[in-house]
């Protein structure tokens, strides 16, 4: 567990890389209008490969954004909010 966190972000390289080929393949793949066309082939594949790293770099930001609340908290000298219980109408059914 203690190493999960590096691994996730260097497995986001490699599926950002092929992210961004399948970004390339579908501006290849669809019929664009020939002004669209250079603004697609650099956008549409960087966005492509984001979206296949958040997945990995999503628990890294999470867990930097809980250890600067954490010590927002000490710094202020207040506890973290309790979370709150759940209630009869959030329980599922059985």
């Amino acid at each position: 567990m203690r190493y999960l966190i590096p691994v996730l972000l260097v497995l986001s390289l490699p599926a950002g890389v092929v992210g961004y080929f399948i970004g390339g393949w579908l501006v290849s793949a669809i019929p664009l209008p020939s002004g669209l066309v250079g603004i697609a082939q650099l956008f549409i594949p960087l966005f492509v490969a984001g979206l296949c790293m958040v997945p990995f770099v999503a628990p890294a930001f999470d867990r930097m954004a809980k250890r600067d609340l954490a010590a927002i908290h000490a710094e202020r000298g207040t506890a973290p909010p309790a979370k709150s219980e759940t209630g009869q109408r959030d329980r599922p059914r059985r």
